[in-house]
């Protein structure tokens, strides 16, 4: 083999002393002098995404052993953001998640490695911290959970808290039968089987070439998918001999082309702030033009829920996230290298296309544009996330008086008890990266407003994050947030806010002046958290528009 042991410049003492560790790991001498593979996962018992993770980084460590190279293997859990925990930690998770597995992988100078994530904030965390460390290494994500069936039709285990026990809260489904919801509602072992920000995740990361393909739609309990790790651990040997590093795979047009596979499938909008954390550990900029431009070329061609009737295992049957790239090869850069070892064109050419339902062409697509959008303004200086496929057409041009509640517990309150008119721009403000701190998600109001009829009808603004399968006149990650002074932080109730998705804007309807006479009163809040990790990370995070990963400066 050509590659060069990372351990090769230690000192002849240093040499010993690590080998001597190392044999007690289990290594004898032929096993020390190979190659040192990390194998990393987000193992774990404490949610229902990670539990089968073990199996999968087994069929890993079988291939690393099948082609030669001693496997090591480290955990770090993740974390599900349907546990209804604490959900400030959720975003910060991800920075923690990339700077253990750095951690780990530079003080045991691991050859190469194998990361196995699942879960929302989880994959985007290995994947900076693949990006960071920039070794050879192989991406295998842990797949979603297949459905249940009840009354004929797949429960979606996200569902059953807002859609299910609403109706059994209001009288529409009995006591049994919502127990028998309840029982089957989530089967467990990958993630929740829709397109929110896990799948999103797995999908951008085989569209970015880091996963083999077929990866990502694969089902966590399928054995397909041990094979795929299987392969994986014997495909990081040969991008260690032939030293494909991350950095030569995440170039400017793999992200160009991982946008356009966002855009396509409608994904979420964490999407975005995650593909804009791993291109800054590359010294990459990815900036909200850039999204804009991508979306305005690229077709929404796959309707998997909340964009549409199908599910994640309906986006496998139908050819995965191959064959999206497939009808959408004429809109990518092919010449991309993958962890292949081919340019991506190799792949699409063995690739079928769509069926036509669940993965439309480009000339019959469920939308001429992609799913997601910047917007900016006066409101927004820095940008504004809008996920327009979940916006109702009707409110694509909407202005109203703003209703300003400091948590989203207290809008859903008001939404409960009649308080917000038809019309109202709601704001829940202050829940950025710094100013919760953790940019927390929201969904309870969307759910909520949508359960009630009223989706079309109440635009919801804020500079903290939405779920992955969030549908209505949502606009998320405002930046600059309202606990830095952005202008989110000066909104008055009753102040007329416009939002006008054919222009890209979001503006803040109130005269300079006025706004200036806000500012000069206006003083950044006290911090929330003064203690512990959530203490470091709202001192530390950068801007939304920016990734909110950590300032490195």
């Amino acid at each position: 083999m050509s590659y060069r042991k990372k351990d090769a410049d230690l000192p002849e003492f240093a040499k010993v002393e690590r080998e001597e560790m190392l044999r007690g790991v289990g290594l004898g001498r032929e096993g020390i002098r190979r190659p040192q593979i990390g194998v990393v996962s987000s193992w774990g018992e404490v949610n229902p995404g990670s539990v089968h993770l073990d199996k999968i980084t087994q069929s890993v460590k079988n291939g690393i052993w099948a082609a030669c190279g001693p496997p090591r293997e480290f955990v770090i859990s993740s974390i599900c953001t349907s546990m209804a925990g604490h959900d400030n930690y959720h975003l910060p998770h991800r920075d923690l998640v990339a700077s253990y597995i750095e951690t780990v992988a530079m003080t045991n100078l691991f050859d190469a490695m194998v990361f196995v994530p699942v879960c929302d904030d989880v994959v985007p965390g290995h994947l900076m911290a693949l990006a960071r460390i920039d070794i050879p290494s192989i991406v295998v994500t842990g797949g979603y959970m297949s459905v249940n069936r009840h009354g004929g039709k797949p429960i979606d285990p996200l569902t059953v808290a807002n859609k299910h026990f609403t109706d059994f809260k209001e009288g529409r489904t009995d006591r049994r039968e919502f127990a028998q919801i309840q029982d089957r509602g989530c089967k467990g072992t990958g993630a929740c089987p829709v397109m929110g920000t896990a799948n999103t995740m797995a999908s951008l990361t085989e569209a970015l070439g880091l996963s083999l393909p077929g990866t990502a739609a694969t089902p966590g309990a399928d054995s397909r998918l041990q094979r795929i790790a299987f392969a994986a651990g014997r495909r990081v040997m040969d991008l260690l001999e032939d030293d494909v590093r991350p950095s030569q795979i995440l170039t400017e047009e793999a992200f160009a082309n991982a946008i356009r596979v966002l855009m396509a499938t409608g994904g979420s909008t964490n999407g975005v702030l995650h593909l804009q954390s791993i291109a800054a550990e590359l010294d990459m900029d990815l900036p909200p033009a850039l999204f804009n431009r991508i979306g305005e070329s690229t077709p929404f061609i796959c309707g998997i829920a909340p964009n549409g009737p199908g599910m994640m295992q309906d986006l496998d049957e139908a050819g995965g996230i191959t064959s999206v790239m497939k009808e959408l090869e004429p809109l990518l850069d092919t010449g991309v290298l993958t962890v292949t070892g081919l340019p991506l064109s190799e792949t699409l050419a063995e690739a079928r296309g769509g069926d036509g339902e669940i993965i439309r062409s480009l000339d019959n697509p469920l939308a001429p544009e992609g799913g997601l959008m910047f917007l900016e303004g006066s409101l927004a200086p820095e940008g504004a996330l809008v996920k327009k496929s979940a916006v109702p057409a009707s409110m694509h041009r909407f202005r109203g008086p703003a209703r300003i509640f400091a948590t989203e517990d207290e809008a859903s309150t008001a939404l409960v008890a009649g308080d917000i008119e038809p019309g109202t721009v709601v704001i829940v403000r202050g829940i950025g990266p710094a100013g919760d701190p953790g940019m927390r998600l929201l969904q309870r109001f969307l759910w909520m407003s949508a359960a009630r009829g009223m989706m079309d009808q109440i635009a919801f603004l804020t500079d903290g994050r939405f779920s992955g399968t969030n549908k209505g006149c949502a606009v998320a990650h405002i930046s600059p947030e309202a606990a830095v002074g952005g202008p989110l932080a000066l909104v008055e109730d009753g102040d007329p806010i416009e939002i006008d998705i054919p222009e890209a804007r979001l503006d803040l309807l109130v005269e300079e002046g006025e706004l200036e006479r806000r500012r000069a009163a206006w003083s950044r809040p006290e911090p929330r958290v003064r203690k512990g990790y959530l203490a470091l990370y709202s001192k530390m995070a950068d801007s939304t528009s920016r990734g909110a990963s950590l300032k490195y400066r």
